[in-house]
């Protein structure tokens, strides 16, 4: 059953490197172990709007608080031709990684929380 398993996913080791052969490794290969449920994205909400909002903005177009500073660029949106279709497993090894000027926030979420935001996400690359 899925809560028991939270602790094994946060403890498995993550085997792709930070490579764009890992980056791309990771599309192909690596698929959300927690099944797609509203208590998933319901808490994979809450973590974006602590961690990811500031920069992607509310609805993932790119206009967070952080980015009409000015002082940074905005992320692509979400729903745009480069992000709508991006498989999660290139999410996935993002949010572990950091890409771009997006840094790692491997430190901040643990697996079980990052695959949450993931399905969040997915939610709002529909909008």
């Amino acid at each position: 059953e899925w809560p028991h398993t939270a602790s094994l996913i946060n403890a498995l080791p993550y085997p792709y490197p930070n490579t764009l052969e890992g980056y791309a490794a990771a599309g192909e290969e690596l698929k959300n172990p927690i099944p797609l449920s509203d208590e998933a994205k319901a808490e994979g909400k809450v973590i974006f709007e602590k961690m990811c909002m500031h920069c992607h903005g509310k609805e993932g177009a790119g206009d967070g608080q952080l980015i009409g500073t000015g002082k940074f660029p905005p992320p692509p949106a979400y729903n745009s031709p480069q992000l709508k279709d991006l498989p999660e497993g290139k999410m996935f090894h993002t949010i572990t990684y950091g890409k771009g000027l997006m840094g790692s926030h491997a430190s901040q979420l643990t697996k079980e929380e990052r695959w949450k935001v993931i399905q969040y996400v997915q939610e709002l690359q529909k909008l």
